[in-house]
C-alpha cells in the first residue's frame, strides 16, 4: 500500500476592485483590451519609478514592493493578468539568519520574497454600453510559504497604489441591507481592542530609562447561528468602555463579511467604520508539487482558473 502524499491548503482570498462606471474616462475606451492596457500601462510606469514603502502598523518594520512582473493568461473569454511582486521588510530591529553562522538583522537589512502572486480578471456589465459597470476580480495567491496577512497587505498596496483600481470601498449600510437577506448567521466573532501609553504606570525611579510603554487590552466574543436581527444588534452597539477599536467577522459558506469600528478621537468620539466582503476560496497542492511548481505561473494559473470560474458563476459575473 502506498504512502499518502501530503498535501496543504492553499487560501485564496477573491476580492472585487471598486465599480468604474465612466471607463472612457479611466480606461481610454470601454472593452475588455481597453481594461487590460490600462492595467499594463501602470505596471510599466512603475518599473520606471522608485520602489513603493508603507509602514506596518505599530510596528517598526517598513514593507518596500520594488518590482512587479506579469504573464497573461487565456482564461476562455478574456485574459488575465498574473502578477508577480517582489517585496521586501526592512528596518528590522530584532531577529536574525542562521546558515553556516548566525547573522543579527540589523536596521537596514532587507529580508524578503519575489514571488508574491495575485491575479486580476477584467468584467464588463450592462445591457446598454452607454451604461456598463466594469470592474476586476481579483484573486490573491496565498501559498504555503507565505504570511497570509503579509501578502495580502502588499497585494492591496498594489492594486491601490500602482495599479489604481482600489479593493472595493462597500458602504456599511449597503452590506448590512446585503446580510439582511440571511436569516441566521452561521458564525459572528466580535474583537474589541485598545492600546494606551503607560509612561505614568511606570515608577518615577524608573522613568527617566524609560522609551516607551504600552498596555494592550483584547476581547474577543464567539457566536454560532446568531439570528440576523440579534448579530446587527451586536454590531451596532456602542463600544464598549476602555475599548478604541470593534471588528465583526461574519462567516456565511465562503463569504466572510468584515465591519470595523474605530475610535480616533476620543476627545470629540470621532469614529472611523470600513466595512469589507470577500469570498474566501481554497485549492491544495501536493509535497511534490510545493517542492517543484509552487511558483511557478502556468502552475499557479491551473489552480486559480476553476477558483475563477466558480466565483463566477456562484456571483453570476458574465
Amino acid at each position: 500500500m502506498s504512502k499518502k502524499q501530503k498535501s496543504y491548503v492553499v487560501k485564496v482570498p477573491v476580492y472585487t476592485s471598486e465599480i468604474i462606471e465612466n471607463a472612457q474616462d479611466l480606461f481610454g475606451g470601454i472593452t475588455y483590451n481597453d481594461m487590460h492596457h490600462y492595467l499594463v500601462k501602470n505596471l510599466k510606469i512603475f518599473t520606471k519609478s522608485e520602489p513603493l514603502s508603507f509602514d506596518n502598523r505599530n510596528k517598526t518594520k517598513r514593507t518596500v514592493i520594488d518590482k512587479v512582473d506579469f504573464s497573461e493568461h487565456d482564461s476562455g473569454i478574456n485574459k488575465a493578468l498574473l502578477l508577480k511582486i517582489s517585496a521586501y521588510s526592512t528596518n528590522l530591529y530584532d531577529g536574525y539568519f542562521e546558515a553556516e553562522e548566525k547573522i543579527n538583522f540589523q536596521k537596514d537589512y532587507k529580508i524578503g520574497s519575489d514571488t508574491n502572486f495575485i491575479m486580476i480578471y477584467p468584467i464588463i456589465k450592462g445591457i446598454d454600453r452607454t451604461k456598463y459597470h466594469h470592474y476586476f476580480i481579483i484573486l490573491i495567491y496565498e501559498d504555503p510559504t507565505k504570511n497570509n496577512e503579509e501578502i495580502s497587505k502588499i497585494a492591496k498596496v498594489v492594486l491601490g497604489k500602482i495599479l489604481r483600481t482600489p479593493i472595493a470601498n462597500i458602504k456599511l449600510p449597503t452590506l448590512l441591507e446585503e446580510l439582511r437577506t440571511i436569516p441566521t448567521i452561521p458564525d459572528l466573532k466580535i474583537k474589541y481592542s485598545s492600546i494606551y501609553n503607560n509612561e505614568n504606570e511606570v515608577d518615577v525611579m524608573y522613568r527617566e530609562y524609560l522609551v516607551d510603554g504600552k498596555i494592550k487590552k483584547e476581547k474577543e466574543d464567539h457566536f454560532k447561528n446568531i439570528p440576523f436581527n440579534k448579530a446587527e444588534q451586536l454590531i451596532n452597539e456602542p463600544e464598549e468602555d476602555g475599548y478604541q477599536k470593534k471588528e465583526a467577522k461574519l462567516t456565511v459558506g465562503k463569504k466572510e463579511y468584515k465591519i470595523t469600528r474605530e475610535l480616533i478621537n476620543e476627545a470629540s468620539d470621532v469614529l472611523k467604520e470600513a466595512a469589507e466582503k470577500v469570498f474566501n476560496a481554497t485549492t491544495s497542492i501536493t509535497q511534490e508539487e510545493l517542492d517543484k511548481d509552487v511558483h511557478n505561473t502556468d502552475f499557479i494559473f491551473s489552480k486559480l482558473l476553476p477558483i475563477l470560474e466558480n466565483y463566477m458563476s456562484t456571483n453570476d459575473e458574465n
